[in-house]
């Protein structure tokens, strides 16, 4: 059953950068920071507080010698270019829970440094650097939130036999499906989000929908497929699903004047958009200026404020994230690392994706001490054991077959006259595996 809490998810527009605020002595970055809007506040999802913690998968691990020297994180995200509102936040969460961790005694006797090198959203330039992290001897490789990005320098730290992980993909490819028996994500993938849409949707607006697909990667293409799957299995049809592309600078390829005709003609009840900004938010401003009017769901890559301008005082619009980063999230976890992150940053966070940076170091730690090591597929086999684990991200699961969540609680927003609030946390009756 849908287990809800009412309480009351990759792009950005050209030129949109975040800064990477200073870092602590044990994490280092060779980006420079450039200074971002200070506009929206998502925070990555954490489930409700009442979600049941689950202790790490127990096995005494063997005691780990002293360190001679700290343990290398290494990170091949974007701090610049359409990737960096998703990877910068998470990033920067990251660097929060290795200061944590190294505070209350490190890892296996060993501190942690990490060193965070920016990709600039270039897939050919982050698996250069991911070679040069691996050669340093990076016990985990932190890599973009996109798989299409990501695929190289993840492949460097596979055929190095380095953990590998993508904070906040949302595709189940991040994993052995992609030949990456070393590869996880911390994030909530497309198969438990998109069927969070669809029955949230369903349940609240009627059995219409018009899907509006963005085909330009993987994850908006996924997002969509899974999205009309499960709203047919719960009676619904889908009335037009015209498509649209992005440019690699994340704007609209073309006018989409005729797919917003043909979504209107149809009269949904509600329009799926399976897209991320810029071009995301393109097509919703014409949505809008087109006269469609109607609910409109997304996901994790419509999170964040950053890209409303396109759309001024935009209403009936939802999306399901992590968690909200507006204020009103309910999760403790979730609000004390925002808090974190203000200090850190002197900014709010853009997109909620951000928790999971914090949840990749804390499970690489869980991890590692189950292991007693930091060798790549020792590290693999622990997190592969994980079942209900508590990580601020929320109960996290993985398996030797599926190496990213899918029955992760989410949080559900709208936006209202501009206005960001949360509504609820949901978690997928049917999580969309086929």
């Amino acid at each position: 059953m849908k287990q809800r809490k009412s309480v009351a998810l990759v792009a950005t527009a050209l030129g949109f950068s975040l800064v990477l605020a200073g870092c602590a002595s044990t994490s280092t970055s060779e980006a420079p920071a450039e200074e971002a809007p200070a506009a929206e506040a998502p925070a990555e999802e954490a489930p409700a507080e009442e979600a049941p913690a689950a202790e790490a998968p127990a096995e005494e691990a063997p005691a780990a010698a002293e360190c001679a020297e700290p343990v290398l994180i290494g990170a091949a995200m974007a701090q610049t270019g359409f990737m960096a509102p998703f990877d910068g936040p998470a990033l920067e969460t990251a660097r929060i829970a290795v200061d944590k961790i190294n505070a209350e005694g490190g890892v296996n006797g060993c501190q942690l440094v990490l060193e965070a090198v920016d990709t600039e959203t270039n897939p050919d330039k982050g698996a250069q650097i991911a070679t040069e992290l691996v050669s340093k001897g990076a016990k985990m490789l932190l890599v973009t939130c996109d798989y299409d990005v990501n695929a190289k320098s993840s492949q460097v730290a596979q055929d190095a036999g380095v953990l590998v992980v993508a904070p906040c993909v949302g595709d189940t490819i991040m994993g052995p499906d992609a030949g990456l028996t070393l590869g996880f994500s911390l994030g909530s993938a497309v198969p438990g989000e998109a069927a969070i849409m669809a029955e949230y949707a369903y349940e609240t607006f009627g059995p219409k929908a018009a899907l509006f697909k963005d085909m330009s990667i993987k994850y908006t293409q996924s997002q969509c497929t899974a999205f009309e799957q499960r709203w047919t299995e719960l009676g619904g049809s889908i009335v037009a699903a015209p498509e649209f592309s992005q440019t690699p600078e994340g704007t609209l390829a073309a006018p989409v004047t005729a797919q917003v005709s043909e979504i209107k003609k149809a009269s949904p009840d509600v329009v799926a958009l399976c897209s991320y900004p810029g071009g995301g938010a393109e097509a919703l401003a014409a949505l809008r200026s087109g006269g469609v009017d109607v609910p409109t769901i997304s996901g994790f890559g419509m999170d964040g404020a950053f890209w409303l301008g396109a759309v001024p005082d935009l209403s009936n619009f939802y999306f399901v994230t992590y968690a909200s980063v507006f204020g009103d999230d309910p999760n403790t976890k979730v609000q004390d690392l925002l808090a974190a992150f203000k200090e850190k940053t002197g900014q709010d966070a853009a997109t909620s994706g951000l928790i999971t940076g914090a949840s990749s170091v804390e499970a690489f730690k869980i991890a590692a001490e189950q292991a007693g090591s930091f060798d790549g597929p020792a590290l693999a086999q622990a997190l592969e054991s994980f079942s209900n684990v508590d990580l601020t991200a929320g109960p996290t699961t993985f398996s030797p077959e599926l190496h990213v969540n899918v029955t992760r609680p989410m949080a559900v927003m709208e936006v209202q006259d501009g206005k960001h609030a949360f509504i609820e946390y949901a978690t997928a009756e049917k999580p969309v595996l086929n």
